[in-house]
C-alpha cells in the first residue's frame, strides 16, 4: 500500500508495508498516553529526523520501526514548531540552584509529601502554620516559572492549611534523597540558610531559650549540625525523645499511631 505525502516545495511518495498497518492501528487504539520519559525521547529524536529534511509521515513510519509506537501527524508537527515541549506548562523545571529550591527540598525532607495520582505528579504541603504554607507557595511558584502564588487552601476535615503544586520533573527531583542533593543545598550560604529555615518551619520547635528539631532520620539530623556550625551556631548530640513502638494519640482525630522509627 502506498500513502503520498505533498509539501509546498515537494512531493514525497513513502511506502509502509501492509504488514505494518495492522500493528500501527492496534498501537494507536492500545496506547492511551505516553509517560513523559518517552515523550520526551521521542521529541528529541523527532527533531533530529527533522533535521535530515524527512516528512512527517516518514518521521512516523522511522519512530514506528524503532519503537512500535505511532505518533500522530499533530504531535510531530507541535514539536517541530514549538507549540508544544513535554518539559513545558506543568513540567517546567529546571534544577538550577535557588534560595527557594533549597527551601522547597527541605520542606520534603521534612513535612512535605510527595505523590502520584495517574498522570498528576503531586508535590504537596499540609500544616497548621499559613505563614509555613505560604512561603512554601511563593518558592514553589518561584523554581516552577508561575506568574502566580500556589493556592493556600484551608481544610476543614484536617484542620491544616494545605499546597499543592503539580511537576512531574521537580517531583523526580525531589524524590532523590537529600544526600544526593546537597550541592543543591550548598551552594551558597542563602540556600543552605533556605534548607535549614524549611525543616526548623516543618520540624522545630521552641521552649523557653531552647531550639529544638525532631526527626526520625539520624542523619539527617547530623548533616542539620554539620550546617549550623558552618554558621558559628553550637549544637547538642541528638538524643532519642521517643521510641519505636511507642503510641502516638492525634488530638484532632482521636486515632492513636504505632510509632515505627525512633524520633
Amino acid at each position: 500500500m502506498t500513502l503520498t505525502q505533498n509539501t509546498a516545495s515537494l512531493s514525497r511518495r513513502v511506502t509502509i508495508p501492509d504488514r505494518l498497518l495492522l500493528p500501527i492501528r492496534n498501537e494507536v487504539r492500545v496506547r492511551k498516553y505516553l509517560p513523559f520519559e518517552v515523550r520526551v525521547r521521542l521529541r528529541s529524536r523527532v527533531l533530529k529526523l527533522t533535521k535530515l529534511s524527512m516528512s512527517y509521515l516518514q518521521i512516523q513510519s522511522e519512530i514506528f520501526d524503532s519503537t512500535r509506537i505511532w505518533l500522530s501527524k499533530g504531535s510531530i508537527s507541535e514539536w517541530v514548531r514549538g507549540v508544544h515541549n513535554p518539559s513545558g506548562g506543568k513540567n517546567r523545571f529546571r534544577a538550577i540552584p535557588s534560595p527557594e529550591l533549597g527551601y522547597v527540598i527541605g520542606v520534603i525532607a521534612g513535612d512535605g509529601n510527595l505523590n502520584v495520582h495517574g498522570y498528576n505528579y503531586e508535590i504537596l504541603l499540609s500544616v497548621t502554620d499559613r505563614d509555613f504554607a505560604e512561603e512554601f507557595s511563593r518558592c514553589l511558584a518561584k523554581i516552577l516559572g508561575k506568574p502566580h502564588l500556589y493556592k493556600v487552601r484551608w481544610s476543614e476535615k484536617r484542620k491544616r492549611w494545605i499546597v499543592q503544586g503539580s511537576s512531574i520533573v521537580l517531583h523526580a527531583f525531589l524524590r532523590k534523597r537529600w544526600q544526593q542533593l546537597k550541592n543543591h543545598i550548598e551552594h551558597s550560604s542563602l540556600c543552605r540558610v533556605s534548607f535549614l529555615r524549611a525543616l526548623f518551619d516543618g520540624e522545630g520547635s521552641i521552649t523557653g531559650r531552647n531550639l529544638t528539631i525532631t526527626n526520625t532520620d539520624l542523619s539527617l539530623l547530623s548533616y542539620v549540625r554539620n550546617l549550623l556550625a558552618k554558621s558559628g551556631i553550637r549544637t547538642s548530640e541528638p538524643h532519642v525523645t521517643t521510641r519505636a513502638g511507642s503510641i502516638l494519640k492525634d488530638s484532632r482525630t482521636g486515632r492513636t499511631y504505632t510509632r515505627r522509627k525512633d524520633c
